[in-house]
């Protein structure tokens, strides 16, 4: 019985042993016969890309397909198709110069055939484009850039500015693929600054430099200390209860309490207005929305407008009243209301900031028109707002 337990255990520790054995990933098959080059290859040149389209071989081997270049730089630049495909598409071009380009079928055991070898020339890369496209100006803070992207390519807006030394440093990188847009880049006194901006693709290929000489605007937070409540006859008021218009500038975020709130039954559309106690060319505000569960629910605004005017009339009618910003609230995460994902509770902590238009006027009343809440009801809050410009 005692040698039975031996061989057991021998046997035992066999097993364990050869399932313990690492192992090796290698193709299911293992031949060393290459498959036949793809034939018929046509060339068709895109904006900082080729596409290729190709005959594959009649091989029932066969896995894939890859083409491979040198860029520029040096760096050798592969892309893959699969035997499923004619076609494949290679990327990242940092140039629109002839580029020798290697195509090879590859099957299972991982054997490559001769490759065919085609010139391709890309088009220009995006990144050039958009480059030529830059609008820059003076904003309040800093540099405002308006850019057109036709292609909607992934790309990074460096801004840059000329520091006390001499040196070019970065103030904000923004990504983005909109067909179009603008930005600001704050931060700046309002002194003369050279301003650098240029593009990046995420192969990291750049365009060239656009510098500009701007004097930032003169910017600052008004004082909430000065706001007023002024209730014209066609504004919704708050609810009672000490949910006043004058809680949205009391610095207070909460679930319940320091915000306004309107009636209950008050409908949309409704506004309401007040007193920035100066005259003010304004550059931005921020809204943040009633806190907690009511965040991107509720009867927080989805969609409003921010009115101005330096000389309000007193039926409150819309005379004299200036079309400041349209608003809709975009929620991160885009889930139902009352599902909120870390990114929507770190948005709405934030507050929603909007630029104004820098063609506004300077304007001393404010109306806030909301248009929609989150859930179609007939009321609406907010939590806190503030604005910021120059009241110089």
């Amino acid at each position: 019985m005692k040698t039975f337990k031996i061989f057991f255990n021998i046997c035992l520790l066999s097993i364990i042993l050869l399932s313990c054995k690492e192992d090796l990933l290698k193709p299911v098959e293992n031949d060393q016969n290459s498959p036949s080059a793809v034939t018929n290859v046509k060339v068709q040149s895109r904006p900082g890309a080729i596409k290729l389209t190709y005959t594959l071989p009649k091989d029932p081997d066969l896995l894939y397909v890859q083409a491979e270049y040198t860029n520029k730089y040096g760096e050798v630049i592969k892309n893959k198709a699969s035997y499923y495909s004619d076609s494949l598409v290679i990327d990242g071009f940092a140039d629109s110069a002839m580029h020798k380009m290697n195509i090879y079928a590859v099957d299972r055991s991982e054997n490559r055939s001769t490759p065919l070898t085609v010139d391709v020339k890309a088009m220009s890369p995006p990144i050039f484009g958009i480059k030529t496209s830059l609008i820059l100006q003076e904003d309040f803070g800093g540099i405002n850039v308006t850019y057109s992207n036709p292609n909607e390519a992934n790309i990074a807006i460096v801004v840059t500015y000329k520091d006390s030394l001499g040196f070019f440093v970065p103030n904000e990188t923004i990504y983005t693929k909109l067909k179009q847009g603008t930005f600001t880049s704050r931060g700046l006194p309002p002194k003369s600054t050279i301003f650098g901006v240029y593009i990046r693709d995420r192969w990291n290929n750049r365009s060239d430099t656009s510098f500009k000489t701007l004097t930032p605007i003169f910017e600052r937070e008004l004082d909430k200390t000065k706001f007023k409540t002024v209730t014209f006859p066609t504004d919704i008021g708050g609810y009672g209860n000490g949910l006043v218009v004058s809680n949205m500038w009391d610095k207070v975020i909460s679930p319940d309490y320091g915000m306004w709130h309107s009636r209950g039954d008050a409908g949309m559309p409704m506004h309401v207005s007040f007193d920035l106690g100066v005259l003010a060319k304004l550059s931005r505000f921020v809204l943040w929305e009633r806190s907690g569960n009511y965040i991107f629910n509720h009867g927080n605004p989805k969609r409003y407008e921010i009115w101005g005017s330096d000389n309000p009339p007193a039926d409150g009618s819309y005379t004299n009243w200036v079309l400041l910003k349209s608003c809709i609230s975009v929620k991160p995460s885009g889930q139902a209301a009352g599902i909120n994902s870390n990114d929507d509770v770190l948005a709405a902590a934030r507050g929603e900031e909007w630029n104004v238009p820098l063609n506004a006027p300077k304007v001393r009343y404010i109306r806030i028109k909301i248009l929609e809440n989150w859930i179609g009801g007939l009321q609406a809050h907010i939590a806190e707002m503030s604005f910021f410009g120059n009241d110089k």
